[in-house]
């Protein structure tokens, strides 16, 4: 931990807060000519003041003191529909990631994990630096050694990959999806307030980012980032050769429940795959579309028995937790930061009761094996 005042630290926590600059001011009692300077690192505050905006933000005065970290460039941050999320939005979707990418380190010092396993395009043995989001998705497969049947858990699967899974949850609903790489691992985050199928998308649909887009060396435009990984998760998670070996003579609305069963993806997904693969025309597709709104799959999946996929990661960390009789306390004070931002970065991915005091102690050497589906 640095001894100097992190100006970068504040501008973090106000948006973790959904505070403005002017809002702060105000609650710490300070003009916003001044927090403007503090936040520009043109003048440092005094303890007293730290102390005083550390109140404001309900932060531990430590958090503004900690060693900073170092995320990647914008340009690698994998955002769905980035044009359309407000700059505040998108400056809290960075704060979490650092929060993520500081939880990621301590994961690291604290655990044995699963080796990270999500290549870029580059290197997947017979795959073309070019390669659409098909053959990219039939080469990951193959490369996984995953075949054509339908993926039983893709979180699980993900896990066991190496990729570190958070979810951006309240406040914040207008934050989607989104992915980047942090030492070597892939960090995904998904808002758990969707359907099971579509946050099974979602993983496929950040996995396409983290596979083909390669960061900031990737320069098309977000609108066709955001189709090439839409194209690569239905391909992902629908191979061609495995759905048309599920079909059973002429697809009509009747068959989508069995095959979203099947499949374990919304019957929106299953519609616009088929239309792609040839197998019902424009058509019957647009009609099929037109069904399906009408019954209200635009907005959710009626009728759906799928359980939302949890995280086998986060359910093995703190159980070992528990053991020891720690819990998010515990995380949080590693940290610098409340027992309930860390709770914000886990829900919907674990279940919340986990007790236990925020006491240090010495660590165990934990052993965390996850298996792939």
């Amino acid at each position: 931990m640095t001894q100097l005042f992190l100006s970068s630290r504040l501008p973090m926590a106000r948006s973790l807060r959904g505070l403005t600059a002017a809002a702060l001011a105000k609650s710490a009692n300070v003009t916003p000519e001044w927090l403007s300077k503090v936040e520009r690192n043109r003048t440092t505050p005094s303890d007293e003041l730290v102390g005083r905006l550390a109140r404001a933000l309900d932060f531990p005065v430590e958090f503004f003191y900690r060693d900073p970290i170092k995320l990647p460039s914008t340009e690698a941050f994998h955002f769905r529909a980035s044009s359309k999320l407000a700059q505040k939005d998108e400056t809290a979707a960075r704060s979490f990631a650092s929060l993520a990418a500081e939880l990621s380190e301590w994961m690291d010092r604290a655990y044995k994990l699963p080796i990270p396993g999500i290549p870029e395009i580059q290197e997947l043995a017979g795959a073309e630096v070019d390669a659409g989001p098909e053959i990219a998705a039939e080469a990951l497969r193959s490369y996984w050694g995953l075949g054509t049947a339908p993926i039983s858990n893709m979180m699980t699967l993900l896990e066991s990959k190496g990729a570190r899974i958070f979810s951006v949850s309240g406040t914040y609903q207008a934050i989607d999806a989104f992915s980047f790489r942090y030492n070597g691992s892939a960090i995904i985050f998904l808002n758990p307030s969707k359907s099971a199928e579509r946050l099974r998308f979602d993983l496929a649909h950040e996995l396409g980012h983290l596979l083909m887009h390669g960061g900031s060396l990737y320069e098309s435009e977000s609108k066709l980032r955001e189709r090439q990984a839409n194209e690569f998760a239905s391909a992902f998670l629908m191979p061609r050769a495995g759905l048309l070996g599920s079909l059973h003579g002429n697809v009509s609305l009747d068959d989508l429940p069995r095959l979203r069963e099947l499949w374990k993806v919304s019957a929106m997904a299953i519609t616009v795959r088929l239309h792609q693969l040839g197998v019902i025309s424009d058509w019957t597709y647009r009609l099929m579309c037109q069904e399906l709104s009408k019954r209200g799959f635009r907005r959710g999946e009626p009728g759906s028995t799928l359980i939302p996929e949890l995280s086998s990661l986060w359910a093995q960390i703190l159980a070992d937790l528990r053991e020891q009789g720690l819990g998010f306390p515990y995380i949080a004070n590693l940290i610098e930061v409340r027992a309930a931002d860390v709770r914000s970065l886990l829900v919907g991915l674990v279940p919340m009761a986990i007790s236990g005091g925020a006491t240090r102690s010495s660590r165990s050497s934990g052993d965390l094996r996850l298996v792939s589906s």
